[in-house]
């Protein structure tokens, strides 16, 4: 996460790590927030609030502004935490008994095959590093007092100033006026365009890039 560190470097302290101590109780407010389609939401937040804490402490980076006021977490593309992921088993897997490790195998194969999740994973690399290679993706942003956050990333990201694209996924919600509002607000407040679509976990996806 070495182009999370510049960017916060580059911001004239408007963006601060979250300290990891706090991470589990921003997990809960990710949790409680999101997805926005509450119909969306398949498992029970003590599970969503577990995977949001699992991936802030992993892959991604929660950052927030001098007053506690909004919280945004920035990502790599994709690949960068497979590749992570794929770095920790190979270290993890020798210390495991040999039937926990096919055990193990045997659910991640099934995972990747079922839904052919590889192949979303393939076509939504390839079309985030044609549009923004080496791009950080906005993977959350939350704001904690009503109308403290827009205007604070808005700020911040121009701070950083050019030669680190910034990409916002917009899954569709099955709500058409409410997918174009969301959409007007990265482009309209945040200075994000349009760049094209794709598909991941069977959802059609917009892709908005700042650069």
């Amino acid at each position: 996460m070495r182009r999370v560190r510049t960017v916060v470097a580059r911001s004239e302290g408007k963006l601060q790590f979250i300290p990891p101590r706090e991470l589990w109780a921003v997990s809960a407010v990710l949790a409680d927030t999101f997805p926005l389609d509450r119909d969306l939401a398949r498992a029970p937040r003590w599970a969503r609030r577990a995977s949001h804490w699992t991936r802030l402490v992993l892959v991604d980076r929660a950052l927030t502004d001098r007053n506690r006021t909004a919280v945004l977490t920035l990502s790599d593309t994709p690949w960068a935490p497979a590749i992570l992921v794929a770095l920790l088993a190979a270290a993890v897997a020798p210390l495991l008994p040999r039937w926990l490790r096919f055990a193990l195998f045997g659910g991640a194969l099934a995972w990747v095959l079922r839904g052919k999740r590889a192949s979303r994973f393939v076509v939504m690399r390839r079309e985030l590093q044609r549009v923004a290679p080496n791009g950080l993706i906005v993977a959350d942003f939350v704001a904690l007092e009503p109308g403290a956050g827009m205007r604070w990333v808005a700020d911040a990201l121009d701070s950083v100033g050019d030669g680190i694209p910034f990409v916002a996924l917009v899954p569709a919600s099955g709500d058409a006026r409410r997918d174009a509002a969301r959409e007007r607000l990265y482009v309209r407040r945040l200075g994000f365009r349009h760049v094209g679509e794709t598909a991941a976990g069977g959802q059609a996806v917009t892709i908005l890039v700042r650069h």
